[in-house]
């Protein structure tokens, strides 16, 4: 969401304005990078700190300086996976009465918008992944190979930071199976080993 970043304080929300309106969720499935990816927290949570206070001023509702900036913090949390436009996307819709009508506005009813709008989120996902399906496309990023290859080279980079064991991605139960059959093979082999 760079519009947001090269935009002064004055000129933000009719920015905010014209980009809502060509926003959808589909549209933000395909092509929009996830928050996490939009730079360091504190400059994300400032632009979603910008979005909030649009959404205040255009419904007429308000909420304390702290408020917005732990909203902003509890917001990007829960959409670090998802895309700013998401948030912005969810305002709009809360805005349109998509959540059902705004009575009082507190940090519970806005995560409580951003609950709702992840599960209609999921629901387009799924929708768009059934519809490829149908139409006999291959689904991108089913198996690693698919993956495009910068994603490839950045999930190599990762991992050679911090190599993995297959014990790491097990659960502790059937780390603990494996652990003990590996230990009673052991055995029986140094039991072997003596009986010969």
């Amino acid at each position: 969401m760079q519009i947001l970043q090269n935009c002064t304080a004055n000129k933000v929300f009719p920015a905010l304005a014209r980009v809502e309106q060509t926003l959808s969720i589909k549209k933000s499935l395909e092509e929009a990078p996830l928050l996490r990816y939009e730079g360091t927290k504190i400059a994300v949570v400032a632009q979603i700190i910008r979005v909030i206070e649009f959404f205040l001023s255009v419904t007429g509702k308000d909420l304390d300086a702290f408020q917005i900036q732990i909203l902003a913090g509890d917001l990007y949390e829960k959409f670090c996976n998802d895309t700013l436009d998401d948030i912005i996307l969810m305002f709009k819709m809360a805005r349109n009465g998509d959540f059902g009508k705004v009575y009082n506005l507190d940090n519970f009813t806005i995560m409580d918008w951003a609950n709702k709008y992840l599960e209609m989120k999921s629901e387009t996902r799924e929708r768009l992944l059934r519809s490829k399906r149908k139409e006999g496309e291959k689904v991108e990023g089913k198996y690693f190979a698919d993956l495009p290859a910068e994603l490839q080279e950045k999930y190599a980079k990762k991992h050679a930071e911090k190599p993995q064991t297959v014990f790491e991605f097990l659960r502790p139960a059937a780390t603990e199976a494996l652990t003990q059959e590996k230990h009673r093979r052991d055995i029986k082999k140094q039991i072997e080993k003596e009986e010969k």
